[in-house]
Order: structure tokens, then C-alpha cells, then sequence
């Protein structure tokens, strides 16, 4: 059940990793068509960067998640892992390239438009720190949950095995019972039989006293 779940949650983590590729695809499209209007480079930049993060998050949950399965999930998404994340490479490139051409060209435009992407880069980087310092936490975070996995893997192993011996006693005392059943059945017959012989020879002696001694004086 929780491997169909985390294949699941795989699953959408892909949809949305996919769906923010292709708003990037659009993005840097955009950006390369901003001829040198620094509002539309601004815009198409900032839009890229949260499309970006949005990927990365989706692509370090779906690593996570295909971590969690089994092997055979394993071997059938891990490709599509490692795909996925040369493409989030391959477009942080391309995005980095479009983005110097774009603000290149803007900055033949003058004093006003190198002042407009000196901001907005300023307040880009701002927002880049910030994003940084999240995704350390959420590697910190990520770290945490895969200690936790990890000791719930161990304790998962320690319980079936705990599970196993309990199996293994019960069939130990389920025998048990059985053998002390048939040794206390075995008992009771032995005491029975033992006292059928004494209550056999006891009738045995009386009826030899009785006519070897009580008869002859009788004559």
C-alpha cells in the first residue's frame, strides 16, 4: 500500500515537473523574442527563475519518493529520473545563455534600462538567497526524512523478525501442548492400569485366603 503511494505521488510530482519545463520552454522562448525591452526581459526572467524552482522542488520530491519504493518501481522510474534531472540541467543552461543575449541587448538601450536590470537583478539575487537558504532547509529536511525512513526500514525488519520468532514459539507451545496432552493422557492410563493390577491381585489374595486358609478350618 505505501509503494503504491509513493508511486503515485511520483506520478503527480511528474505531471507538475513536466508541466513547469514546458512554462520555462515558453519563458526563455519569450526572453529571446524581449529585443532588448528591458519590462519584458524583467518579466520573462522572473517568471523563468520561479518556474525553475518550482522544477527543482518537484524533481528532489520525485527523487525522494523513488527512493521510497521498491525495487521493482525502482528499476522502471529511475531512468526517468536521471533524465529528468539532465533536462533541468540542460535548461538552466539554456536559460542562462537567453538571459545574457537578452540583457545584453538591453543594455543598448541606455543609462535607464542598465539601471532597470541592475535592480531587478538586485532583487533577484535577493530572492535567489532566499530561495537558497529554503532548499537547505528543505535538504536538511530531506536529510531528516530519509534518517527516519531509514530507522523505520530497520524497525520494519526487527518487527517481522520479532513477528517470526513469535510464529515460531507459538508453534513451539502449540507442540508443547500437544506432547504434555499425550503424556498426561498416557499418565492417567499408566494410574489406571496400576490400579486395576492392585485391585485385581488385592482380589486375587482374598479369594487364595479366603479358601486356603478361612475354608480348610472351616472342614
Amino acid at each position: 500500500m505505501a509503494e503504491s503511494l509513493a508511486a503515485d505521488r511520483f506520478r503527480r510530482y511528474e505531471e507538475n515537473f513536466l508541466n513547469s519545463t514546458r512554462i520555462v520552454s515558453r519563458g526563455v522562448h519569450k526572453l529571446g523574442e524581449a529585443n532588448g525591452n528591458v519590462d519584458a526581459v524583467i518579466s520573462s526572467t522572473v517568471d523563468i527563475e520561479g518556474e525553475l524552482s518550482e522544477a527543482e522542488g518537484y524533481l528532489k520530491a520525485m527523487d525522494v519518493e523513488y527512493r521510497t519504493m521498491s525495487m521493482g518501481d525502482k528499476r522502471s522510474v529511475q531512468q526517468k529520473v536521471t533524465d529528468y534531472k539532465e533536462e533541468f540541467r540542460m535548461m538552466q543552461q539554456n536559460f542562462q545563455t537567453a538571459k545574457f543575449q537578452a540583457e545584453s541587448l538591453a543594455l543598448k538601450g541606455g543609462p535607464s534600462s542598465r539601471t532597470k536590470l541592475l535592480t531587478a537583478n538586485q532583487r533577484l539575487d535577493h530572492s535567489t538567497a532566499t530561495l537558497e537558504q529554503s532548499r537547505r532547509l528543505v535538504g536538511n529536511t530531506e536529510k531528516i526524512g530519509d534518517s527516519i525512513l531509514a530507522d523505520m526500514e530497520a524497525q520494519k525488519e526487527t518487527l517481522m523478525d520479532a513477528h517470526n520468532k513469535v510464529k515460531e514459539t507459538k508453534g513451539f507451545t502449540v507442540e508443547a501442548k500437544r506432547v504434555l496432552r499425550l503424556m498426561g493422557n498416557r499418565a492417567f492410563m499408566h494410574k489406571c492400569c496400576i490400579m486395576f493390577l492392585i485391585f485385581f491381585l488385592a482380589g486375587v489374595i482374598g479369594v487364595i485366603a479366603y479358601f486356603g486358609f478361612i475354608q480348610r478350618n472351616m472342614r
